[in-house]
């Protein structure tokens, strides 16, 4: 029978899921926000995406900062589990960089597919983790 308790490893999963939530929860807002915005008040484009940048980065650096943590927090596991956790590195990897890419540029044609990219990783990421978690 598993025992409850609040200890480190709570907190450790729950700033996971935090910044996991901001970072990935951010980005279906902002989806969602800037079509709608460009059509009523496309100045204010810029400012949303400035302000999620404000709060996103730092709480995808905790996820991925409480990511590391669990890895190296968990007792033995099987090479399927070590397998999808690397997919799910390798997604967060891409989901940061083409946020990064998307956030640089000033090009269209970078922009819409960059921002699609960075959301699909970070939501195939999230499904893995939920995997994960067993």
């Amino acid at each position: 029978m598993k025992d409850v308790g609040f200890d480190a490893q709570t907190v450790r999963v729950v700033l996971h899921i935090l910044g996991v939530c901001v970072w990935v929860g951010g980005q279906i807002v902002v989806a969602v926000i800037v079509p709608a915005l460009k059509r009523t008040n496309p100045e204010a484009v810029t400012n949303v995406a400035r302000a999620f940048g404000r709060i996103g980065w730092p709480f995808f650096g905790l996820a991925v900062f409480t990511g590391i943590w669990n890895m190296v927090s968990l007792p033995g596991t099987s090479a399927s589990w070590n397998a999808l956790l690397g997919m799910k590195m390798l997604l967060v990897v891409i989901s940061g960089a083409s946020a990064w890419l998307h956030q640089s540029t000033d090009r269209a044609s970078i922009r819409g597919p960059s921002a699609a990219i960075a959301l699909l990783t970070s939501l195939a990421a999230l499904v893995m983790g939920v995997m994960l978690s067993g």
